[in-house]
């Protein structure tokens, strides 16, 4: 499975079939940003979902021996990338000389440490003064998987407050915007995204870690990508066809005159075996293996059920509030949503009504039927200026 740097999220949804048919991946260093919203993210759930349908998943890289390391290096800074070197089974040159994956994963341990130290400006690919993209991922079974934006207390790690989370966002958006645009974007509600982004992770931590057995993958990551992100006013057609609540959500938020919208990207990025199926486990009492069998208005219904009030898989009478507080912090924050889960991708454009807001998404695909994605990705879209 080869995939060039121009994709877009259809595209990407067209490449899932090859996902149980071709044992080869070949990843772009970066991808050109001309898609539609979220493209590496969705990126980063097909490889999951590929690496996870093939026994023996191959990391094919464009470079021979003398080259991998820098190649390798650069794929590690990218979602997708870190998810493949993560996840496959084997990686090869592009003559298929086998590389050794602990040496492999040694390449990127630089990049694996400034994640756990919080280093942001060393997580991504961009160079020059302002980054574009920041990453941040815990590594199942990784000697620093509960990194330190995320996680307190080195014996029995938990997950940060909501404050250390809006304090993330704030040095993210200092190293990423300007003073004018980090103004804006405080005015918008850092604080609710901020607590937008602890109860995914937090969500992410507690269902996305073990299998529906309650079984620790072998090999899984969790986390977040956030980019700053800019569409031109004459580029809005592109979107107008094919995703028209999106484009109306930009025109929406560009200020007059101007001849774009810079905006925040937040996805939040997990490997495990989605809502629908984690949800249904749990409540019936018997894992779901396949979705296949299970009619799609079953799992829309099971996916929604995650977001009410007080519904949880947890024992505790606390839990349950989780997804719920990310919707109304999303509503507060007037900010447009994906969300890609099992056969599902739904979207929701909030408006930042007074009164609490239910999870009422749309269908992202149309009639179109998806194939069964592992993990699930929550992308936000933010406007800054």
């Amino acid at each position: 499975m080869k995939i060039t740097r121009n994709l877009n999220t259809y595209d990407i949804e067209d490449l899932y079939g090859l996902c149980y048919t071709d044992a080869f991946l070949r990843l772009p260093v970066s991808m050109s940003h001309g898609g539609l919203l979220g493209v590496d993210a969705s990126l980063a759930q097909l490889v999951i979902s590929w690496a996870r349908a093939q026994e023996q998943s191959v990391l094919h890289l464009f470079a021979d021996a003398d080259n991998a390391s820098e190649q390798i290096s650069q794929l590690g800074r990218t979602a997708a990338g870190l998810a493949a070197l993560i996840m496959c089974s084997s990686i090869e040159t592009e003559a298929h000389e086998p590389i050794e994956k602990r040496a492999a994963l040694t390449v990127i341990k630089p990049l694996i440490e400034a994640m756990y130290d919080g280093d942001l400006k060393n997580t991504s690919n961009e160079r020059g003064a302002r980054p574009k993209t920041i990453n941040l991922f815990s590594i199942n079974f990784a000697k620093m998987e509960y990194i330190k934006p995320f996680y307190y207390g080195e014996r029995n790690p938990q997950i940060h407050p909501h404050a250390s989370f809006s304090s993330l966002i704030e040095t993210a958006s200092a190293l990423m915007h300007t003073k004018h645009e980090k103004s804006a974007l405080n005015r918008g509600g850092l604080p609710a995204l901020g607590s937008v982004l602890a109860e995914l992770i937090s969500n992410a931590d507690q269902h996305s870690v073990t299998d529906v057995h309650g079984v620790k993958y072998k090999k899984g990551l969790r986390g977040t990508s956030v980019k700053a992100s800019r569409i031109k006013k004459q580029d809005i057609h592109l979107h107008s066809d094919r995703e028209p609540e999106f484009a109306r959500f930009i025109v929406k938020n560009m200020v007059k005159g101007e001849d774009y919208l810079d905006f925040l990207e937040i996805s939040i990025i997990d490997s495990g075996p989605g809502l629908a199926r984690r949800w249904l486990s749990a409540r019936e009492g018997v894992p779901i293996e396949d979705l296949r069998a299970l009619p799609i208005n079953d799992e829309l219904q099971a996916t929604l059920d995650c977001f009410k009030k007080h519904v949880t898989t947890k024992d505790s009478v606390t839990s349950g509030m989780g997804l719920h507080n990310a919707v109304q912090a999303l509503n507060k924050l007037k900010a447009f949503v994906r969300l890609r889960t099992g056969r599902l991708c739904l979207y929701q454009s909030f408006q930042g009504h007074d009164q609490v807001v239910e999870y009422n998404p749309k269908n992202w695909s149309g009639d179109r039927e998806l194939t069964a994605a592992e993990g699930t990705v929550f992308t936000i879209c933010i406007p800054v200026n």
